[in-house]
This record gives structure tokens, C-alpha cells and sequence, in this order.
């Protein structure tokens, strides 16, 4: 018994014993998944290297082997303590290599190179678990590695030092020097290792992908063998020693891009089109590194749907690592959603919605992924456009003309905007110089302006050293660059201003002209030619739906006015000067800065050249009405209805009635007139339409009143109502297929307006041109070498809108009704001073009458120049 109770002892004592085993390996395994965990496989699976830390103003020194062919220097780069992390951020950095032999320097070279860092997993406590190098400091960041291979020069002596410095004032550098050794692989060696390895090297040594490099370079990466060189001198005295951490992690390119769609910098905008009804969910998140969260800026939200509807919604900043949503609730329609970021720091956001609800152009058509589940995250519409850039540092931009070209022909558009790398308000100044073919000046004008920054809007510059501005001096280049000592040159788009617009008409003669600016300035040329039709913006930019709004930079099925290039291309792109103009697609209000501006001056009526035809109409004077007033006010009688009216003694006719019956059996009745109820004048109808003058009145206010039983009959007294409108007559023409020939006379360099009221038998809007308009037969005389922000139309024909005034009468024409609207004329300050024949005629069947006048203008345009006119114009594209 006593055996078998030791057995069974013995067997649970083996059963316990297990149990803890596998206890203890449990809870092994839970403990892998961690953070601390975690972090330890980190550094487990890192390969860990020595790398020589070269700060600014030191070097370090390497002893070449006698049989050296080629050097292989491995480099970091060494970011400042607090250095946000951002996927698509670049920085650069250089290293100067100096050959010293007994016999002085053999070989001295400054290499530059771009890097970036590659991140992945980020944790709560701001380290990430994926880190292409780093080091036993989380605070301290490590650029992704960067290899310059330095081929030596054959002839040299036996013994040769290398030197390494940092070729920047700020900045620190690792780097380790290997030296080339060929080996021959095993035969049984994997060539699948050998390409990996190769596809390794590749990635530490460009941004190009393995796979787009020659087969050359993949075979010599493949066959290549590197073994280290040791610095020379004492350690800590001659050199410092820094240990990193290195993987084979890197970031796709694709997530670099989609970070940059996602950064919203400091006083930027981004414009997001998209249609209705939907519930897109705006997402706003920092990455900046911070110990003591702050939130940023405000970040405004405005809504502007296609009916001219605006809300503005202010949001408060986000706190760093606190992702914040906003739904944001949109009716039916097409709206455009814009995030602007009012802060001093650069956002994160992203707008995600239904893929049905984003408003995308017919070229581009992105499908979402199956795990998207129909929703995306929407994007701007960003159309590109050439522009060149002229400045203190740049050749000067020369454009060639072509003799053969009319006037029309001879009219160029130009568009300035100045160019930062932060927002500027800084006066833009542009002069432009016209040749002949001796190169002696035929003119000379100035575009002065002041626009504000353009925070929709960018540039895409070619990187130039230093991340400099094109056409800048290099000295000022430099102060303006400076990166704080991160060395960062990440490629993002350069800040631009509104746009100053501005049109000349060149002389005859005229070869070429020349432009040029103090400062770096943004300038694209267009020649004009004119198409069939007017602009219409191409789907899904439809224009017919608009209500107070228009598309800006919206792309359009036909153009008036087309890009041109300068005559010195070539040297331009050679000294960065070709850029890319970034503009997104969006709604915009149509501003008041865009209306016609009030008239000055009193009001001219002007005639038709020729005699022709007149006819007499009577118009209820309008609110603030200024039209012609050479003809004196009537007040409508209509028997049984008393009315006062205003007698002034200054007026030099009697008192007289306009009679009109509408039938002529009421002939041979009687009218009565009386005078503040007392009989003043009695006579019989004898004419349907007749005159009677009435006796001499006392001044002043006075009831009047008709007594008859003439059926229809009505009257005009011709003095004014003592209260409310009366009715002005007017001298109106027939217009026909022959048309009205108007003159014009522009006094001084201002522009004038001849204002056409035209007359219609019906009050509604037409929908297709019923009038032509043209100056001076389509080619009025126009001021050369002079800018000008508007250029005149010479000849288009005009669809009459609806009238919006009380219906006119014609004179003798009972129940007859006219409607007038204005069409207004404007002769510009391109047109040139003098006499000018403007001629209208009609189109259609329908009866037209026209008058004409215009305001008292001075001889001298003294109203400030507006030069900022953003997106096409639709009243220039058929002049």
C-alpha cells in the first residue's frame, strides 16, 4: 500500500510539475505581445553598425587601400531633436571627400544627395515599431540610409587619406566607408539572394525603383562585394562613434504621395467638389511631436452650393495625436467644400465620403477598393498649367511676334503672380518693353499691382540647390531657405499670389517684346483667336445650373485664349525658370468687384446718324432714374378719377391734353375739365387722337379731374404727378435689318458706355440673339504698347434678357405695350480717343425700337486700376 501511495504522489508531483511548465510558457508567449515586448524585437531583429558621426566643421580620416578602385561611403543623416515625422518630408545634405597624398590634394568632389524616413506602426508614446534606422535614443532621428560610391583615380601614390567632412554649415552626418572587392559566387549560390541583395543596395541608393535600372547597374549591384575601412586616430579625439539600428523597411512612394495629398500647411486652402445630398465626415489630426498637447489654429469650413448658398463653419484646431470628425451635412445640388487652415501649424485632414458623391471629371474616374466599402477620401481637382518665372537672376522672357498679324492678332494677355516660399503681400511689378526688328524700342508699360496670397493655388518648381526660388540671387536664396538645420527640402508646391491680369495690343512693327521683373514673378503669355462660341466649361463643370456663382479654373471644351511660349525656351528650363502652375477647381461667388460701376456724370442723349423714322413713347419713370430728360412729365387722366398735379410757373408751355380713344364711335362727346372741383374748360371729341389746349393755371398744386361718357378715352396732361410716377416721353427708332448707326465720342483715355434701351412687343427673355452690336465695323482704332484690363469687344451679337421695368406705351396706340432693357455699349480704354460709329442691328422677326444715350465723361481717367480678374472671362472670348 505504501508503494502504491508513493506512486500516485509521485505522479501528481509530475502532473503539478508539468502544469507549471506549461504555465510559465504561457504566460512567455503573452508576455511577447507587449510593448516593451515588442520593442526589444525591435532591436533584436535590427542589424546594429558603428557609424562615424561627422558634425559641422569636422572631419574624419580613412587610410585607402594601395589596390582601391572605388570607395563606398554609407551615410545618415542626423535630424535635431524634435524633428516631426511626415512620410513625404525630403531632406538633403552633402559630404565633401578630399584625396590627400604626401604630394597635396589628388582628388576634391562635393556630393548632395535627397533622403526621406521611413516609419510604420506608431505607438501610443510616439516610437513606431517599423523604422528603416534608428537608434537606442527615441528622440533622436535617423534619415534613411544614402550611399555615394567615389571612384578613385588610377594613378596615384601608394599611400592616399581620405577626408570626410559635411559639405553644409549645419547638419550631422553618420557614415561608414567600405571599399570595392569583386568575389566569384558559389556555384551552388542562390541568384535569388544575389538579387535581393542587389534589390537592397538599390533602395539605400535612389528613390528609383530596382526594376527601372539598367541591367548593367542590376548586375555590377549584384556582383559587388563592400568591406569596411577603419577611421584613423584615437577614438573620441578624432572621431565619435554613434551606433544605428538598421532594417530593410521601407515606405512604399505610394504612401509618401498620399501623405503629401494629406497635409494642409499653414494659411493653405483645399477645395473639395461634391454633389448632393450627402454627409461627408471631415477629419482633422496633427503629427507634431509634442510633450505638452496644444490645440492648433482655428480651421474655417465654408460650403458654397451651385444657388449661391454659404455657410461657414469655425472649427478649433486638433490636438496633436487626437484625430478629431465633423460630419458635414450637404443638400441636394453640387457643392464645394473648402478647409482652410487658419493656424500657424501644418494640419493633417482628410474628407471621406461616398464614392458616388464626389464630383470628379470625366478623365479621371478612381474606382474605390472592395475594402473601401464605397466610400473614399476625397481629393482636389488640380489642373496644371505652364508658366515661366522671370526675375533679377533669370534671363529676361522674350516673346516673338509675328509681323503678318492684324490687330486682333497682335493682342496679348498677361497673367503675373509673384512667387514665395511663405505668404507675401509684397507689391508685384512688371515692365514690359515692345521692339522692332532693329531692336529700338517701340513702347514701354508697367503692371504695378498688390494681390494677396492665393491660397488655392501653387507652383511646382524644378529643385534647385539649396531648395532656392527660381530667378532669385543666390545670397538672398540662401537667407530665405534656411531650414532651421534639418536640412529639409521637401518637395511642396511654392506659394503664389491672385492673379494680375492685363492686356495690351502691340504697334505695328513690333517684333518682340520683353518682360521682365525685380523680383521672382510667375508670368504666362496668350495670344487670342477667336472661337465660334462662347466658353462653356466642360462636364462635369455645367454652367447652366449656376446661380450667383461660376467655376474658377474649371477646364473648358473650347478656348479664346491660348498659351504661348517664349522665344529663349531653352535658356529658361536651363535656369529653372519652367514651372508648373497648380490651380484646384472650385465654385466661387460672383463679387461685386465684378459688376459695372455707377455712372458719373449727367445723361446725353445721343441720335442716329440720318433721318429715320421717330416714334413717341411714354414711359413710367423708373426709381433713381436717370435716363434722357429733355422731354417733361405727364400725369395720366382717365374720366371719373381725379388726380393732382404739379403746375410750375417756370414751365414755358400752356397746359395741354393728349386724347386717345380706343373706338370711334365716342366721337362727339363731351369733355368737362375741372380744376379743384370747379369747372376750368369744356370742348367735344372730334379726332381719336387729338390735342386740347387747356387755359393759362395758377402755380401749385391742383386736383384735376375729367368728366365724360366717351367710352376708352384717356388723356396726358403734360405736367408732372404731385405724387408717385408719372410718365416720360421718349423718341424711340424702329431698328431693322438695315440697323441704326450711332456716334460716339470718347473725350480722353477713360472708357465711355453708350447705353442702348431697347424695346420689345413682349417682356420675356429671349434665347437667341435678336441684336448685333459691332464698333467702327470690327476694327475700331486701339492704343498700342498700353495695358489695359479689359479689351473691348468690337463686334458680338446680344441675347435680350427679360425686362424688369413697367411696360411703355406708345403714343396714339391705346393698349399697346412695349418693354424696354438696357444693352449696354462699353468702349474701353483700348480704344483710342476720337469719334466712333457704333451700329445695331436686328436679328430676328421680331419688331425692335431702340434710344440711345450716354453720361458726361471726363477728359482724364483718374479711377484706380484693378488688374486682379481670376478664371476666364466670358466677355472676351469673341471679339
Amino acid at each position: 500500500m505504501k508503494t502504491r501511495g508513493r506512486a500516485l504522489l509521485a505522479l501528481l508531483g509530475l502532473m503539478v510539475g508539468l502544469a507549471l511548465v506549461w504555465g510559465a510558457s504561457l504566460a512567455v508567449l503573452d508576455n511577447t505581445d507587449t510593448p516593451t515586448a515588442r520593442r526589444d524585437a525591435k532591436f533584436v531583429n535590427a542589424e546594429r553598425l558603428l557609424f562615424y558621426r561627422l558634425e559641422p566643421g569636422r572631419e574624419m580620416r580613412v587610410r585607402v587601400p594601395v589596390d582601391a578602385e572605388e570607395l563606398l561611403i554609407v551615410t545618415h543623416a542626423l535630424l535635431p531633436d524634435g524633428t516631426p515625422y511626415a512620410p513625404e518630408k525630403q531632406y538633403q545634405y552633402g559630404l565633401q571627400a578630399i584625396l590627400r597624398t604626401p604630394s597635396g590634394i589628388l582628388l576634391e568632389r562635393a556630393i548632395f544627395t535627397r533622403t526621406r524616413q521611413s516609419k510604420g506602426q506608431p505607438q501610443e508614446d510616439g516610437t513606431f515599431l517599423e523604422e528603416s534606422a534608428f537608434t537606442p535614443r527615441a528622440d533622436q532621428q535617423v534619415t534613411d540610409e544614402r550611399e555615394f560610391v567615389l571612384r578613385l583615380p588610377a594613378e596615384r601614390p601608394d599611400y592616399s587619406v581620405l577626408y570626410l567632412r559635411p559639405a553644409d554649415t549645419h547638419g550631422t552626418l553618420l557614415a561608414r566607408v567600405y571599399v570595392r572587392a569583386h568575389r566569384t559566387l558559389p556555384l551552388l549560390a542562390s541568384q535569388k539572394l544575389a538579387q535581393a541583395r542587389a534589390e537592397l543596395r538599390a533602395g539605400r541608393a535612389t528613390f528609383e525603383p530596382f526594376e527601372k535600372l539598367s541591367a548593367g547597374t542590376r548586375r555590377w549591384l549584384a556582383e559587388e562585394h563592400w568591406e569596411r575601412l577603419n577611421a584613423e586616430g584615437e577614438a573620441g579625439t578624432d572621431y565619435q562613434i554613434e551606433p544605428v539600428y538598421r532594417t530593410a523597411f521601407r515606405l512604399p512612394l505610394v504612401e509618401a504621395t498620399e501623405s503629401v495629398q494629406e497635409r494642409l500647411g499653414a494659411g493653405r486652402a483645399v477645395a473639395l467638389n461634391v454633389t448632393g445630398p450627402a454627409t461627408p465626415v471631415l477629419w482633422l489630426w496633427s503629427d507634431v511631436a509634442d510633450a505638452k498637447a496644444r490645440p492648433h489654429g482655428p480651421v474655417t469650413v465654408r460650403t458654397l452650393s451651385s444657388d449661391g448658398t454659404a455657410r461657414t463653419l469655425e472649427l478649433p484646431g486638433p490636438v496633436a495625436g487626437s484625430p478629431m470628425s465633423h460630419p458635414l451635412e450637404l443638400p441636394a445640388g453640387v457643392h464645394t467644400v473648402t478647409v482652410s487652415n487658419d493656424g500657424q501649424q501644418d494640419l493633417r485632414y482628410t474628407v471621406e465620403g461616398a464614392f458616388e458623391s464626389w464630383l470628379l471629371p470625366t478623365e479621371s474616374n478612381p474606382k474605390p477598393g472592395a475594402a473601401a466599402e464605397g466610400r473614399v477620401a476625397f481629393l482636389p481637382d488640380t489642373r496644371r498649367t505652364e508658366a515661366f518665372a522671370t526675375g533679377p537672376a533669370c534671363p529676361v522672357l522674350e516673346l516673338d511676334i509675328d509681323p503678318r498679324m492684324d490687330a486682333v492678332g497682335r493682342l496679348v494677355r498677361i497673367d503675373a503672380r509673384s512667387l514665395d516660399r511663405a505668404p507675401s503681400h509684397e507689391p508685384l511689378h512688371l515692365k514690359l518693353t515692345v521692339l522692332d526688328g532693329q531692336g529700338q524700342s517701340l513702347g514701354q508699360a508697367s503692371l504695378d499691382a498688390t494681390p494677396e496670397p492665393a491660397p488655392f493655388e501653387g507652383a511646382d518648381l524644378v529643385p534647385l540647390p539649396g531648395g532656392a526660388l527660381p530667378c532669385m540671387p543666390q545670397a538672398k536664396a540662401e537667407h530665405e531657405t534656411d531650414s532651421g538645420g534639418t536640412g529639409e527640402v521637401t518637395k511642396l508646391p511654392a506659394w503664389v499670389s491672385g492673379v494680375a491680369s492685363a492686356r495690351v495690343f502691340l504697334p505695328m512693327g513690333a517684333r518682340k517684346l520683353r518682360v521682365e521683373a525685380p523680383r521672382s514673378t510667375i508670368v504666362q503669355l496668350y495670344s487670342f483667336l477667336a472661337g465660334t462660341q462662347a466658353l462653356t466649361a466642360m462636364a462635369p463643370y455645367a454652367n447652366d445650373a449656376l446661380i450667383g456663382v461660376r467655376w474658377r479654373n474649371a477646364p473648358v471644351d473650347q478656348r479664346a485664349w491660348h498659351p504661348m511660349r517664349p522665344a529663349n525656351l531653352t535658356e529658361l528650363m536651363q535656369g529653372g525658370a519652367r514651372l508648373e502652375l497648380l490651380s484646384q477647381v472650385r465654385l466661387e461667388p460672383v463679387g461685386p468687384g465684378e459688376e459695372t460701376p455707377q455712372p458719373s456724370g449727367d445723361p446725353v442723349v445721343v441720335r442716329p446718324y440720318g433721318t429715320p423714322m421717330v416714334v413717341e413713347v411714354l414711359e413710367p419713370t423708373q426709381e433713381h432714374d436717370r435716363g434722357d430728360g429733355v422731354k417733361a412729365l405727364s400725369t395720366v387722366l382717365e374720366p371719373g378719377r381725379p388726380v393732382r398735379a404739379r403746375f410750375d410757373a417756370r414751365t414755358p408751355t400752356r397746359p395741354e391734353l393728349r386724347l386717345s380713344l380706343k373706338d370711334s364711335a365716342a366721337l362727339g362727346n363731351e369733355v368737362e375739365v375741372l380744376l379743384d372741383g370747379e369747372p376750368l374748360h369744356r370742348f367735344t371729341v372730334r379726332a381719336t387722337r387729338s390735342r386740347e389746349l387747356l387755359p393759362p393755371l395758377p402755380p401749385g398744386e391742383h386736383e384735376v379731374l375729367l368728366r365724360s361718357s366717351a367710352a376708352g378715352l384717356t388723356a396726358m396732361l403734360n405736367r408732372p404727378p404731385s405724387a408717385g410716377s408719372g410718365l416720360r416721353s421718349r423718341t424711340v427708332y424702329p431698328v431693322g435689318k438695315s440697323g441704326l448707326r450711332v456716334p460716339v465720342r470718347k473725350k480722353g483715355l477713360g472708357s465711355v458706355t453708350l447705353n442702348v434701351v431697347v424695346y420689345t412687343p413682349v417682356a420675356e427673355g429671349a434665347t437667341q440673339p435678336q441684336l448685333s452690336v459691332s464698333v467702327d465695323g470690327g476694327n475700331p482704332a486701339r492704343r498700342a504698347s498700353v495695358l489695359v484690363p479689359h479689351v473691348t469687344r468690337a463686334e458680338r451679337t446680344v441675347v435680350l434678357p427679360a425686362s424688369e421695368r413697367d411696360p411703355a406705351m406708345p403714343v396714339g396706340r391705346p393698349g399697346v405695350k412695349w418693354y424696354a432693357r438696357t444693352v449696354p455699349v462699353t468702349l474701353g480704354e483700348d480704344i483710342a480717343p476720337g469719334l466712333h460709329t457704333v451700329r445695331i442691328q436686328a436679328l430676328g422677326p421680331q419688331a425692335l425700337w431702340a434710344r440711345f444715350f450716354v453720361f458726361g465723361q471726363a477728359v482724364e481717367d483718374t479711377a484706380p486700376r484693378t488688374w486682379n480678374r481670376g478664371g476666364w472671362q466670358p466677355g472676351e472670348d469673341l471679339l
